[in-house]
């Protein structure tokens, strides 16, 4: 009882239960826990015979959707050595996490919650690693991590409970018996699936399920507008649908954790951002509003959903507060764009013919989507839950999206390529006018057309064999490939597709400038081959290495123009940068990737390059650059070339302006995954001495020489405007 004793003396509470709940506490009589009585299920791991019905668990081989291989616990062979004396509750705890783990599938159990609420707790103690406590719902009982998609899932969490010697609580709070009718199915305590090491282990005892009072969240219809009027506090709007912000966000920390959370993110925010302008509104919206959010959020949506936005706000491509580890339909950010139940995928458009000004058209449309309802190129969206679509997105996408754009301007683009996905999963009802034709639109000659979006997703989640789940594919900001290549993929490299136009020029599409060897020898022969006319297409621009930017930069613009640029860490923990920064790193600017210091541009996090070619290549190569979509590599390599002879923009508005290199950031919590932050900015100038007089460019996207946006009446003729218009300058003497 030594070591207990010791735990007895130097017993330490760092944040408050999630619940007010009875749940094992600590006894100073036992010199250890005490379960109270009245729980659904206990296991104290005391015996064999405590463990009935309870499973062993390893994570099977396998691709896709992760597998458990489960065995009932049936003889104490398959226990070994595994019920140690090394317990913090009676006289034994459970060792796993060696490649095992433990599940409760039990029946009755869950059946006795299901029109109601309950809670699981145990105590750990990490031996090289921490279990993840997951409660798993699903139609079928045997969809245990049975290969397929979970319908839902949700993790406890650390409550702030712990004694000196390393045991800690673990809890869920209270929990829906069900989610939209369907059951939970097992309670697993589980190695991280992406753990190799079959020594690191964790201890578990004093595991609880308890009934708690109230009734599970009800699926009633709801928008962004009313989800705390209608769902609660607790809730949260999905499908049009009230559910359980635990089930899409997760478990809400405690205060203590929240606050480190936010403090956390107020230091990347302010401190580690090298984004000058995403610093700015680190310190004016992010460092009060995280704060705040720690001190009364009442649940998770508000909490990591509010903290989600916050960082969102900072304005930086580049950064992102992370994706809880959520593979169900319930995840709750936009991580992908895909035409989803509409079928459909949306680009920016013109609205010339009704009218002019900017709006969300359909580019590509199934002829068999979901919805039931086929959407057809040209259609343009008018309505999203009674709002204009343009001030819906701007006050939803950034609760949702992982990342916005440094410049506002770039949203149209942006949230394009999300729309579908992002209406299918927070919008209610949208709404479609379709033009008779492309020289007929006025009021008299426009079908409207509503879709109830929520009612179809509501009915595939609750009754997914109620109909077809349709026709999917990813989204493009392309109104049409400018070239017909197929994609060669191979290598890890972005491909480089080419061919000869119509008009004689070469055309380019790539997507990013992720490649080395294969990409450079690619461009190498495009601008090396003396080809008079390029469109280059980058219209889906996702960015790439800073090398391969050089590459590129050194085969189109010489020292007769000369152009460079220069990026360097922040030189303080203030707003104003030390006045040598830039001078005492200036040597960091040159061939590779840190010049001669490397050591010390590695620490100032500083490199850069400048023309240093008389007569390159692709010099005069008259170039028409496609610009919509458009992201850090892609915003360096426009930048660099802008005011070149030769060379012009066509684009609908700005790239992001996400200028400088991006680190991955430790995860807010356990399970979640994806956080980063941009760690450089950027200053352009014709020289290094000029470099001084140049302002930061990040938070300031790349404007284009020409605004083309896609014309309404061209998508309705099936013209790609913006390649129209670049294939008309290059053709033009």
């Amino acid at each position: 009882m030594k070591r207990l004793a010791r735990a007895s003396a130097l017993f330490v509470v760092l944040g408050l239960p999630l619940t007010a709940h009875a749940r094992a506490d600590f006894d100073p009589a036992l010199d250890g826990l005490r379960l109270p009585p009245g729980a659904l299920k206990t296991l104290d791991f005391e015996s064999l015979e405590g463990l009935a019905g309870a499973e062993l668990t390893s994570w099977a081989e396998g691709q896709g959707y992760p597998k458990l291989d489960r065995a009932k616990i049936t003889s104490a062979t398959q226990l070994g050595d595994r019920l140690t004396a090394d317990a913090i509750e009676g006289t034994h705890a459970l060792r796993l996490g060696d490649g095992k783990g433990l599940a409760i599938t039990d029946p009755a159990l869950f059946a006795a919650v299901e029109g109601g609420r309950f809670e699981v707790s145990l105590w750990a103690r990490a031996d090289g690693a921490a279990p993840a406590v997951q409660v798993l719902y699903d139609r079928d009982a045997d969809n245990v991590y049975g290969g397929r998609a979970q319908y839902a899932v949700v993790r406890a969490i650390r409550t702030g409970r712990e004694t000196t010697d390393g045991w800690a609580e673990y809890a869920t709070g209270p929990l829906d018996g069900a989610v939209w009718g369907v059951p939970a199915r097992a309670v697993v305590v589980l190695p991280t699936l992406n753990n190799d090491d079959k020594k690191a282990a964790f201890l578990v005892d004093a595991l609880e399920v308890r009934a708690v009072e109230g009734k599970p969240v009800a699926p009633l219809a709801c928008t962004q507008a009313n989800v705390d009027a209608v769902c609660g506090v607790e809730g949260d709007c999905m499908f049009g649908h009230c559910v359980s912000s635990t089930v899409t966000w997760g478990v809400n920390p405690p205060p203590a954790h929240r606050a480190q959370i936010a403090e956390r993110w107020v230091q990347f925010g302010t401190r580690f951002m090298g984004d000058r302008n995403a610093a700015k509104n680190g310190a004016a919206i992010l460092a009060p509003g995280a704060r705040e959010l720690a001190r009364t959020a009442p649940s998770a949506r508000q909490f990591y959903g509010g903290l989600n936005r916050l960082v969102n706000l900072l304005r930086d491509n580049h950064t992102s507060f992370g994706s809880p580890a959520n593979l169900t339909s319930f995840a709750p950010q936009v991580r992908q764009g895909s035409s989803s139940v509409l079928g459909a995928c949306f680009g920016v458009v013109d609205k010339d013919i009704m009218g002019g000004g900017l709006g969300f058209a359909v580019f590509r449309a199934a002829a068999a989507p979901t919805s039931g309802t086929p959407l057809a190129v040209g259609d343009v969206l008018v309505a999203i839950d009674g709002t204009d679509p343009k001030a819906w997105v701007d006050d939803v996408w950034p609760r949702y999206a992982t990342t916005l754009p440094n410049d506002p301007e770039a949203d149209w683009g942006g949230v394009a390529g999300d729309l579908s996905s992002l209406l299918a999963t927070r919008a209610s009802t949208v709404t479609l006018e379709r033009c008779a034709s492309a020289s007929s639109c006025g009021p008299e000659a426009r079908q409207k057309i509503t879709i109830d979006v929520a009612s179809v997703v509501y009915e595939v989640l609750t009754s997914p064999s109620s109909g077809s789940s349709g026709e999917r594919f990813a989204c493009s900001q392309r109104f049409s490939d400018s070239v017909g290549a197929a994609d060669p993929g191979g290598y890890g490299e972005d491909a480089v597709l080419t061919e000869l136009g119509a008009g004689g020029e070469t055309r380019v599409q790539f997507d990013g400038f992720v490649g080395q060897g294969t990409w450079q020898d690619s461009m190498t022969r495009v601008f090396s081959s003396g080809a008079p006319t390029v469109l280059m297409d980058a219209r889906m621009g996702h960015g790439g290495y800073y090398t391969t930017v050089e590459h590129l930069f050194h085969l189109l613009r010489g020292t007769n123009e000369p152009m460079g640029v220069f990026s360097v860490g922040r030189g303080s923990y203030d707003m104003t940068d030390s006045p040598s920064l830039l001078t005492r790193l200036s040597g960091c600017v040159g061939e590779g990737s840190f010049g001669a210091d490397f050591w010390g541009c590695y620490a100032g996090n500083a490199n850069g390059f400048f023309a240093s070619q008389a007569s390159p290549p692709g010099a005069s190569t008259k170039i028409a650059w496609l610009n919509t979509r458009d992201v850090s590599a892609n915003d360096f390599m426009p930048r660099l070339l802008k005011g070149r002879t030769g060379f012009k923009i066509f684009a609908p508005h700005p790239t992001s302006g996400a200028f400088g290199a991006v680190l991955p950031l430790p995860s807010v919590a356990s399970g979640w995954s994806g956080a980063s932050i941009q760690i450089q900015d950027a200053r352009f100038a014709p020289s290094l001495g000029e470099v001084g007089e140049a302002r930061w460019e990040s938070g300031h996207g790349v404007e284009p020489d020409d605004v083309v946006v896609q014309k309404l009446s061209d998508a309705l003729a099936g013209v790609d405007t913006i390649v129209t218009a670049a294939t008309a300058w290059l053709a033009a003497p």
